[in-house]
């Protein structure tokens, strides 16, 4: 009797067993279909000076989900990307993040483009508790303890302008002249261009802005030129460039110009006419500051990698420093590896590792020196390299169609 009560116990334990372990197999399969990592990423087709660098930048957050998606997901978890159709506007940035939010919570926010998109966005994201990749370059996204989820992508302004240093000291120039925007990060630009010059003993001796909606320049080249530099620093994107470029040829001030990282993103200098100024007099005296990406390297196999993904999302319009969106999505991966978790928080302690932020495949720069104290990549010095305007195709110079 008492062995035929324990068999039947038995039997019955057994069968209550298999109905629950089918159950969580079921529930873990459906969890991770019905649970995957949320993206979002400001986008658009329309933005004024910045859509070929938006729709860029948006292409590349794409590659960077494929290849991630393809590798398994951020932990299993498939990447669900969203896109905020805002036009790098900040206003329609924040209505869409707003709207998204009383639907579904994002694990992560990309911005590509646009600076007052990211001041924007920033506040918000931190009150949600969500991972903020920007690929600007802010001091409140820099800094743990305002934002501590939040990581800038982009080289900070002061390795952009001390990798000026050793041109000057190669060319011998001695009086420098510096010509920019009034975008925020312009200003910014401007101002630690001065304060880094002066502080490695050369005399800044202009230091003129320019109104980025205006049509001519002309009259702020020519404050400049009364300065009589020896060479001129400037900053632009899109249009501007343009604008100052011809400014200097209307004026037929032959002087050397070197323009920083965001001219040698705009295409106008990269091509030829009649969609760009590449072989006419405007660039006869230009130089462009690029990262190690932008020139073709047969060796550099995660680069490489990235650029025929987003070759095939419709390519990458400026040089590859607008790509960094790619970078941003692999960082997340990495981090969330690293950590065991998809938890915002613990991915963002894991990228503060070199080990971890060092080793995550990304293509722009191969390595995202962040740390607690910073989330702005520190980057060394001679990261950059100034050369002479020539084709970018797919965002790189030397590599074949």
């Amino acid at each position: 009797m008492i062995g035929r009560r324990a068999r039947w116990a038995a039997l019955a334990a057994a069968l209550l067993a298999l109905p629950a372990c089918g159950a969580a197999e079921e529930a873990g399969t459906a969890g991770a279909a019905e649970a995957p990592y949320v993206i979002m990423v400001s986008a658009g087709s329309d933005a004024g000076p910045v859509t070929d660098q938006l729709i860029t930048g948006v292409n590349s957050v794409k590659a960077g989900v494929e290849t991630v998606n393809e590798a398994g997901g951020i932990n299993g978890r498939q990447i669900k990307l969203i896109e905020s159709p805002d036009n790098a506007n900040p206003t329609k940035a924040v209505s869409g993040l707003r709207a998204q939010l009383a639907k579904e919570k994002p694990d992560a926010y990309i911005v590509t483009a646009g600076t007052q998109v990211s001041s924007a966005v920033a506040p918000i994201l931190n009150q949600n508790k969500i991972l903020f990749m920007n690929s600007a370059n802010l001091d409140e996204t820099a800094d743990p303890k305002q934002h501590p989820l939040a990581f800038n992508l982009a080289a900070s302004p002061r390795v952009v302008v001390e990798d000026y240093l050793p041109v000057f000291e190669a060319e011998g120039y001695k009086k420098i002249g510096i010509l920019h925007g009034n975008s925020p990060y312009a200003k910014t630009f401007g101002e630690l261009a001065e304060t880094v010059f002066k502080e490695n003993g050369y005399e800044v001796v202009g230091n003129v802005e320019y109104d980025s909606a205006a049509l001519d320049m002309t009259a702020q080249i020519s404050a400049l030129r009364d300065a009589a530099p020896d060479v001129v620093v400037f900053n632009a994107y899109g249009a501007p460039t343009g604008y100052v470029l011809k400014g200097m040829t209307k004026l037929g001030w032959d002087v050397p110009m070197l323009g920083e990282t965001s001219v040698a993103s705009t295409p106008l200098v990269t091509q030829e006419p009649p969609d760009g100024l590449l072989g006419l007099p405007e660039v006869k005296n230009l130089k462009i500051e690029v990262n190690a990406a932008t020139v073709y390297d047969p060796a550099a196999e995660a680069t490489n990698k990235a650029v025929e993904k987003m070759k095939a999302l419709g390519g990458i319009k400026g040089a590859m420093v607008n790509v960094l969106g790619y970078d941003g999505v692999l960082l997340i991966a990495a981090g969330a590896k690293s950590a065991g978790s998809t938890d915002a928080a613990a991915i963002a302690k894991a990228l503060e590792d070199p080990k971890v932020n060092g080793n995550a495949g990304t293509a722009v720069y191969g390595s995202y020196p962040y740390s607690a104290d910073s989330h702005e990549p520190k980057l060394p010095r001679g990261t950059h390299t100034f050369v002479p305007p020539a084709p970018i195709v797919n965002g790189q110079m030397g590599a074949s169609k």
